[in-house]
């Protein structure tokens, strides 16, 4: 029982890691955001344009496909889970977190 916790954030690690590679290299063209059509701007009055304005700011900040950062986070918490796995191997045993 002991050797199966010991493994496991090793494993979800790179469960992690593999899910973020799989989902950066898919990237759906539904999660594609949609190119900027210059030829809309100007031409709506009132709440329609106060929901535009909002919309291209919040476009602004998104990537161009949502999974790129997605992916990006996935990896980062795999890559962060077996480091500090690895690092766990290093320390005391009694001082250990896994």
């Amino acid at each position: 029982m002991q050797e199966k916790m010991r493994t496991s954030p090793l494993v979800s690690g790179l469960a992690l890691l593999g899910a973020g590679l799989l989902i950066r290299r898919w990237q759906p063209d539904l999660l594609t955001l949609p190119d900027d059509d210059d030829d809309s701007r100007g031409h709506d009055h009132g709440i329609r344009r106060a929901a535009r304005k909002s919309r291209d700011g919040l476009a602004g900040a998104l990537p161009g496909n949502l999974t790129g950062s997605i992916a990006r986070s996935l990896m980062i918490m795999g890559a962060g889970l077996i480091l500090v796995r690895a690092l766990d191997e290093l320390v005391e045993d009694e001082d250990r977190l896994f």
